[in-house]
């Protein structure tokens, strides 16, 4: 009967669609290595490399000469030379470390970005494929149903509202799909922006992470302690250095600590031996005229430690909140997947009336809310993925090394 063919395309709506020509993950993933944006990064690095943060252990030369006399005649030379400060020399090196240590972290935060950018484009492809599957599947449906009015109009309990439901659907569903079809098209083109790919693309479903795996896993990152994001480890870099530069600067203003001058002075006897001489001189650091600027670089200090504190509570407060949301999110998944499967189990015919008749305003309903079904499901799946990413961002597992494609199932390296 008519009736069995509706409810075998009931059941294919739960059917995952095929995929061909797949696309590796991993391959596209690995794209993000090659983001223009960590371009100017790598620059400074390979930069900072040939040229380091040597200060010179001679700071200062002098070369002075007079003449004794009023004329042209030279006979007073002397060659002072100025010791670089130690402490400035060791701050020098330090500094560099550290500048190099930040921007390696401005690495990791410009590829942890351009990681989230490809996730989230595989994630957009990913569901607004299974949305178009599903789409079709149901305008399938809808299309059985108004044949069955149109061959069979006697078999069916039907009135001329029941034949507008249908055929609004079936607009509606075929709105609803070209609209895929462009967002699709939208994500294709982002895609082969990023990576040149000639096939057709579609993940490999079978190695993607299902829902059910995400929210397993997602208990298990719960209950273990969770790492820093980039931005958090980066700003803590950053304040290092900017300490570094403060003690850099305090021995800068004590940078003359005194001289050594060499003379020679041709007035001085008769003996060349008693031409040359020496002088040394060291400054007795008593007052220090950069005083006020130093404590106004202490005081700035203070203020990248409060906005450390400050980000750190900032990033606490989106984990608990990613947690909170998941946990919202399982529960409805859970619900509708549960209505779905009530749904599929329906004994259709229960629908029939006494007198055999079939009511078709019942089979439409009935496809309506499968729709409805389907796209809640799809759309609150979508969601726990997004979710799952945006906790793996917070707790800073993303750019982890060695690199991993979290959403395949066994945490693929790339």
């Amino acid at each position: 009967m008519d009736f069995r063919r509706i409810f075998t395309l009931f059941i294919l709506l739960s059917l995952p669609p095929c995929s061909f020509g797949q696309l590796s993950m991993e391959a596209f993933l690995a794209t993000a290595r090659d983001d223009i944006s960590l371009a100017p990064t790598q620059n400074k690095l390979d930069y900072l490399k040939d040229n380091k943060f040597n200060g010179p252990w001679i700071s200062r030369v002098e070369f002075r000469t007079r003449s004794n006399n009023a004329d042209f005649s030279q006979e007073d030379f002397r060659l002072r030379l100025t010791p670089g400060n130690p402490g400035e020399l060791k701050g020098y090196k330090r500094y560099y470390k550290k500048q190099l240590d930040l921007l390696q972290l401005e690495y990791l935060d410009r590829l942890n970005s351009a990681l989230i950018d490809r996730y989230e484009v595989m994630i957009d492809h990913i569901f607004e494929t299974k949305k178009k599957n599903n789409l079709e599947k149901q305008l399938e449906v809808n299309n059985q149903l108004l044949k069955m009015m149109g061959e069979n109009p006697g078999l069916y309990k039907l009135d001329i509202g029941d034949l507008i439901d249908a055929e609004s659907t079936e607009l509606d569903l075929g709105i609803a799909i070209e609209e895929a079809k462009s967002r699709l098209d939208e994500i294709d083109y982002m895609v082969r922006d990023i990576y040149e790919y000639k096939g057709d693309i579609n993940w490999p479903e079978e190695e993607i992470m299902g829902v059910d795996d995400i929210l397993n896993l997602f208990e298990e990152f719960k209950g273990k302690p969770t790492g820093e994001h980039i931005n958090l480890v980066k700003q803590k870099q950053r304040n290092k250095l900017e300490a570094e530069r403060f003690r850099i600067e305090k021995s800068e203003s004590l940078r003359n600590i005194g001289y050594f001058q060499a003379e020679y002075d041709t007035d001085r006897g008769n003996e060349p031996s008693r031409h040359f001489g020496y002088q040394i001189g060291i400054r007795i650091p008593i007052v220090n005229p950069d005083k006020p600027d130093l404590h106004r670089r202490e005081l700035n200090l203070m203020d990248d430690e409060a906005l450390l504190a400050e980000r750190k509570d900032e990033y606490r407060r989106k984990m608990e909140l990613a947690v909170l949301r998941m946990s919202h999110l399982a529960g409805q998944y859970k619900l509708i997947t549960k209505k779905l499967e009530e749904t599929n189990d329906k004994n259709f015919l229960s629908l029939q009336r006494s007198d055999k008749s079939l009511r078709m305003r019942d089979l439409i309903k009935l496809n309506e809310f499968y729709i409805e079904l389907i796209d809640k499901q799809n759309s609150i799946a979508k969601k726990i993925f997004e979710t799952y990413i945006e906790y793996l961002d917070l707790s800073g597992k993303l750019t982890e090394m060695p690199l991993r494609n979290y959403l395949s199932k066994n945490f693929t390296e790339f």
